[in-house]
């Protein structure tokens, strides 16, 4: 059945693996970086791939060494099954099997590793790892199998993605009461346009949305420290120098009594839809994901 595999040299394992390392670094010269022996060994073993398959799985962009479109499906292809190999040699070991889950920063933090625990607690025979993505970057990987699952918004769902409900990720104000020393709670308007600001700004859909709250409320959204994530702007909060808007969950995180909260109101617009997202072809590919995915969902929700 699988004879024309075997009927020429040029296949193997490693040559694979190299394929797919190659892809999910963006090229030769990031797969293997300040390293000219390694690349060479590499553009060879994708040459022979190609004259294996029968067309060019790389090819030369400039100065770099990158997959081509079939080179790319290959890799994805290649990917799905050294992944149901590893999968089978750690249950023949009594191994863990490890899944990946990305999402943001801030979801990271405070609803994927807190929950975990929760998993392992019931079923040992899993690891997992994070990944810190946006939310694109979950959706493309996701896709091409880089990453099990995702934890994101649901309107940025694509097929061939599935996904199941977690919650409503809802936001609130919060001011430390350092910044306001009398007893009169600060306004959302104070918080927006008048206080110093920490404001995330990875995340441009969320940012937008902030700008269009402020110009609502008749100003502008001028900040004084900018960050990366939603748990910098917590640690501008406890710092008790600035004023920020943050979701919902990272509250647990402020000590009681040392700020005041505004929530509601205009808020209400930067509300998303959380999802737990997988590739339809996960639990055929990795039939223990299946029960995996049922624990995941009671988990995750909140």
């Amino acid at each position: 059945m699988y004879d024309n595999l075997f009927s020429e040299r040029g296949l193997s394992l490693d040559r694979l693996r190299v394929l797919v390392e190659v892809h999910d670094a963006g090229g030769i010269a990031k797969a293997a970086p300040g390293d000219p022996i390694r690349q060479s060994q590499y553009s060879r073993q994708l040459r022979e791939l190609s004259e294996f398959f029968g067309t060019e799985v790389a090819r030369r962009q400039g100065r770099q060494l990158k997959l081509t479109p079939q080179g790319v499906q290959l890799a994805e292809l290649v990917r799905t099954q050294l992944r149901s190999l590893q999968d089978f040699r750690s249950e023949c070991r009594a191994e863990s099997v490890d899944y990946t889950i990305a999402a943001g920063d801030s979801l990271i933090h405070w609803l994927v590793i807190p929950r975990l625990g929760e998993i392992l607690k019931k079923d040992a025979s899993v690891r997992f790892a994070t990944s810190n993505l946006r939310t694109n970057e979950i959706v493309q990987q996701l896709k091409d199998g880089r990453v099990d699952f995702g934890v994101m918004r649901k309107d940025a769902m694509e097929a061939p993605l599935k996904f199941a409900p977690l919650g409503s990720l809802s936001f609130v104000a919060v001011v430390p009461k350092s910044l306001v020393p009398n007893r009169t709670s600060p306004t959302l308007r104070d918080v927006l346009g008048r206080l110093p600001f920490a404001a995330h700004t990875s995340d441009g859909q969320f940012t937008q949305r902030l700008r269009d709250v402020a110009k609502e409320l008749k100003t502008e959204l001028r900040p004084a420290l900018i960050c990366q994530s939603f748990p910098q702007s917590l640690v501008g909060v406890r710092s008790g120098g600035f004023a920020s808007v943050l979701p919902a969950l990272a509250l647990k995180d402020l000590a009681p009594g040392t700020f005041h909260e505004i929530p509601g109101g205009s808020l209400g617009n930067l509300n998303r839809s959380i999802v737990l997202a997988w590739n339809a072809r996960l639990p055929r590919v990795r039939p223990s994901a299946k029960k995996l995915i049922e624990r995941l969902q009671a988990e995750l929700r909140f």
